[in-house]
């Protein structure tokens, strides 16, 4: 079955933990008692009589919150040099707040159940967005950006802010990079070479199974494929299989909606896709079948090692990743490991796609107004956002003599990792497309993007995000039964037949009927409103 993904499909396990955690600092509780952060912003939306020039008189520190690889080691000296930067342009500071991916769901699920201050945060539609903004977690931004982030909405392709959207109004921002969405497997070049495989052969995964049994009878100290369930790399990522082949873009993936219900686009109707979905059905017991012929590593629902780190540390040979103009450059620069990549997907552009990386402003921010001119320099000030992607020139990379804007890794250096500053979140912050480019990527990199973008395919449900409140309880435990269940389907652990089984059961107990029917009516209501 091909669903539409975001581009942290493998990460969306984590949306369960923050579902497990109920309720936020918005809460209901606090629902009567409009905080300083919303006060301000009120005033702000009703025009302050109002003039719309800037207000910076006040200093403001501003606790903005991403996650990535980190810790980084030069995170002191990037974070001087971009403070010192917005001292000057709007009199502000950021307190930044750079989390690991293992923790991060949880971390973030306490601050806004906590109340503490959030200013700006990485919000993406697969990490719970449309419940956080349910539970009050996030202010809407309709009037800030119209008064605060012009620079955005002259720069961001409009269909983008559809992303952001529940129940017609903004609540994040996505960033401006591609619009599309598709996967990749990526693999390293020297055993591609030592066994001659041809990568432009493999459409469907199941293409893949000689190359899995030669790289496991002949590469015995690494995994054929590695996955970690725990952390979500599942090998759902990557759902090219004969069978969801023959229905290109028959589901889609709701975005909003628990990962277990898409959209029937023949019959416009929500499906259970572990009980109504062929396809669906077929892709999982096709893992089960790689992880009883010993492709798959068998601590894969369970280990922390993340798919990344197994590749970086030699334990396999391939991962999984988006697919996008220079992707294989990007992964080869950023892992020091020479890459090639199989022909992704077509890309599709879905609610998913479009928001896939967006930041949000806090419902505890000490200063809207400035934390959205912040987002505004965000996507139109090049050197505050290559400052945040790649660091300090000279100390985390140096220009390429006569290409303005192509740099390198300073003599001597081996990787990005050895810079001290490697997070891997350009794809988070703003506007990508004024990024430097590495030498070694296309110089017409962006133009590329302009192309993949205007090739995409649009998903009939572009443009619906679920509103969960109705049924956030249900939601809740049924994010969770998803979170217990997905590593043991998607890693094929375990006796399939027999966890799908109790896995539907368990669904069936616990709500997703409900779910299924509120995001049917709000999916008819939505259809009803958009243009014939």
């Amino acid at each position: 079955m091909r669903t539409t993904r975001s581009s942290g499909a493998v990460l969306a396990a984590l949306t369960a933990v923050i579902l497990g955690i109920t309720g936020c600092g918005g809460g209901n509780s606090n629902a009567s008692t409009p905080s300083k952060a919303e006060s301000t912003a009120a005033t702000t939306a009703s025009g302050t009589e109002g003039s719309t020039s800037p207000d910076t008189s006040t200093f403001r520190k501003l606790k903005v919150y991403t996650v990535g690889n980190f810790p980084q080691n030069d995170t002191k000296a990037v974070v001087d040099e971009i403070n010192k930067y917005l001292k000057e342009k709007i009199n502000a500071e950021i307190d930044f707040q750079g989390l690991p991916w293992s923790s991060w769901a949880e971390k973030m699920a306490l601050a806004y159940q906590s109340g503490e201050q959030v200013d700006l945060t990485f919000a993406p539609n697969w990490a719970d967005f449309a419940n956080n903004v349910a539970k009050g977690a996030f202010l809407p931004l309709d009037e800030l950006l119209d008064k605060y982030g012009q620079g955005i909405k002259e720069t961001l392709d409009p269909r983008f802010f559809d992303g952001g959207k529940v129940d017609g109004k903004i609540y994040a921002i996505p960033t401006n990079k591609e619009i599309g969405e598709s996967h990749t497997i990526m693999f390293r070049k020297d055993l591609i070479d030592k066994y001659g495989f041809d990568v432009n052969s493999i459409e469907t995964l199941e293409d893949l199974e000689p190359w899995l049994e030669t790289i496991k009878q002949k590469e015995p100290a690494i995994a054929p494929i590695w996955l970690s369930g725990s952390g979500s790399d599942t090998l759902g990522y990557f759902d090219k299989t004969r069978e969801s082949m023959k229905e290109n873009f028959r589901y889609e993936l709701v975005a909003g909606a628990p990962a277990g219900i898409v959209l029937d686009t023949k019959t416009d109707k929500m499906v259970i896709s572990s009980m109504e979905s062929d396809t669906a059905i077929y892709r999982m017991k096709l893992y089960g079948d790689w992880f009883a012929k010993g492709y798959i590593n068998k601590d894969a629902a369970t280990t922390k090692t993340s798919t990344e780190d197994a590749f970086k540390a030699g334990k396999t040979w391939m991962k999984f990743g988006s697919d996008k103009p220079d992707s294989d450059k990007e992964d080869s620069i950023a892992t020091g490991i020479e890459l090639v990549k199989l022909k992704g997907n077509e890309p599709e552009i879905s609610t998913a796609s479009v928001s896939n990386s967006m930041m949000a402003i806090g419902r505890t921010s000490v200063d809207p107004e400035r934390t959205m001119m912040l987002l505004n320099l965000l996507h139109t000030d090049p050197v505050l956002v290559n400052l945040i992607d790649f660091g300090v020139e000279g100390r985390q990379y140096v220009k390429v003599e006569g290409k303005e804007n192509f740099i390198k890794l300073p003599d001597g250096v081996a990787t990005r990792a050895d810079t001290g500053w490697a997070p891997g979140i350009e794809w988070m912050f703003g506007n990508q497309t004024l990024t430097y480019l590495w030498e070694g990527e296309s110089a017409d990199k962006w133009e590329k993007f302009k192309a993949y973008n205007d090739s995409a395919h649009k998903v009939k449900s572009f443009g619906f995000n679920f509103n969960t409140d109705p049924v956030k309880t249900q939601v809740s435990v049924v994010s969770n039964i998803i979170k217990e269940f997905r590593p043991l389907l998607e890693t094929g652990s375990l006796g399939v037949d027999k966890v799908l089984t109790e896995y539907n059961n368990k669904l069936k107990a616990n709500g997703i009927e409900d779910i299924r029917a509120e995001v049917q009516k709000q999916y008819d209501a939505w259809k009803a409103n958009q243009p014939k």
